[in-house]
C-alpha cells in the first residue's frame, strides 16, 4: 500500500494562518514552511487516531477502500506487464496502462466493462472472469462530444484512451471489423451521475461509433440501487419502486434492513460479481437505435449546444420523474 492508495478520493482542508507564508515553485501551490508540517501533524493526527478507534466500522470502511485502490493499481501493474510480456510485435503494446485486459484474444468471447472510477474499476478487477472480462476505469465524466470537431476530441486522453482500447479506429479510421470486444458494457452507478456519464458515452457511440450500436454490441449494465437483507437472504432492487415491492412481499413477521449503496465502489467484489458481472445472474440493456432521426434529435437536445432546447425537453418531460436524486 502506497501513500496515493490512502489518498485516492481523498478531499481534506486544513486553515492555517502564517505571518511570514513561503510557497513552493511558481504556481505556489503548496505551503513551504517546514515547522507547519509538525504542528498541524500534532493537531490532526491524535484527533484522526481517536476518531477512527471510536468509529471502528467506519476505519475499517477506509481501510477497504484503500486495500481497493492497492489492488486496482497493482492490476493495472499486471496487466501493463502482460502487454509487455506479449512482445513489441503485438497490437496489445499501445494499450493504455490503466486498462485491466482479459487474457483471451478471441474477440467473440471477451467483454469490456467501462466504469466510473479508480475504486470500482478496483471492485470489478477483483470479482471479474480475468480470462473474458476487461475493465476500463474512466476518470470522472468523460467529455462531450456532441458538436467538437474530431481533433479537438482526440485531445482528451480519456476519449484517446476509450479509442485505443476497442482498437477500431475513429473518424475516417474507424474499422468495426477491428473491434476486440463482443461485448462494450457501460457499468455506472445507479444515480443522476452515472446517468450523465452513460449519457455522455452513448452521445459518443452514437456520433462516432454508430456500428457497435447497430451491430448490437452495446450494453448497459443494471446494477442495484439498494440490497436488502432479510435474515441470511439477500434481495437487491434497482429503484425504490422494487424496493417497496419486495419489503411488501415480505411476511410481516421478517425484519428487513434495507442499504443504499452510494456507489459501484461501496459493493464488495462478490456483490458486483453476481449483480453486476456474471452472465448467469447479471442484467444487461441493449442499445438499440429504434429511430434514427429521433436519436439524432434527442442528442442534440441532451447534449448540444443550445441550452434552451434542453429547458424545453426538461419542462415537457418533468411530469415523469418520479425518482429525483436530488
Amino acid at each position: 500500500i502506497t501513500p496515493d492508495d490512502i489518498r485516492e478520493g481523498l478531499v481534506g482542508i486544513v486553515s492555517v494562518f502564517h505571518n511570514d507564508p513561503m510557497f513552493q515553485g511558481q504556481t505556489k501551490d503548496r505551503l513551504n514552511n517546514p515547522e507547519m508540517t509538525s504542528l498541524v501533524d500534532g493537531m490532526v493526527r491524535p484527533g484522526l487516531e481517536t476518531w477512527l478507534n471510536n468509529n471502528p466500522s467506519l476505519a475499517d470502511a477506509i481501510v477497504g477502500r484503500i486495500i481497493l485502490a492497492a489492488r486496482a493499481r497493482q492490476a493495472s501493474r499486471d496487466a501493463v506487464k502482460e502487454v509487455r510480456r506479449k512482445g513489441p510485435g503485438s497490437k496489445r503494446s499501445n494499450l493504455p496502462g490503466k486498462l485491466l485486459d482479459c487474457r483471451s484474444t478471441e474477440p467473440g468471447e471477451c467483454e469490456l466493462f467501462i466504469v466510473e472510477g479508480q475504486s470500482a474499476g478496483g471492485t470489478a478487477a477483483s470479482g471479474r472472469d480475468s480470462r473474458t472480462q476487461a475493465v476500463l476505469p474512466l476518470k470522472g465524466k468523460i467529455l462531450n462530444t456532441e458538436s467538437l470537431a474530431l481533433s479537438k476530441i482526440l485531445q482528451n486522453q480519456e476519449v484517446k484512451d476509450l479509442v485505443e482500447t476497442l482498437g477500431t479506429g475513429i473518424g475516417p479510421h474507424f474499422d468495426a471489423h477491428k473491434l476486440r470486444y463482443h461485448r462494450i458494457i457501460l457499468l455506472m452507478d445507479a444515480d443522476s451521475d452515472g446517468n450523465h456519464i452513460s449519457t455522455l458515452l452513448l452521445g459518443f457511440f452514437f456520433r462516432h461509433m454508430r456500428e457497435i450500436i447497430r451491430a448490437g454490441k452495446l450494453f448497459i449494465a443494471l446494477p442495484p440501487l439498494f440490497r436488502i437483507d432479510v435474515g441470511k437472504e439477500k434481495h437487491y432492487a434497482q429503484d425504490d419502486a422494487q424496493k417497496e415491492e419486495i419489503l411488501a412481499s415480505l411476511p410481516a413477521n421478517r425484519k428487513a434492513e434495507v442499504y443504499r449503496f452510494k456507489g459501484l465502489g461501496e459493493m464488495t467484489s462478490e456483490q458486483l460479481k453476481e449483480t453486476a458481472l456474471d452472465p448467469k445472474t447479471r442484467k444487461l440493456m441493449r442499445v438499440e437505435i429504434e429511430a434514427q432521426l429521433e436519436a439524432e434529435k434527442v442528442f442534440g437536445q441532451l447534449l448540444g449546444k443550445d441550452a434552451s432546447l434542453r429547458y424545453d425537453l426538461i419542462m415537457a418531460e418533468a411530469g415523469l420523474a418520479d425518482d429525483l436524486d436530488v
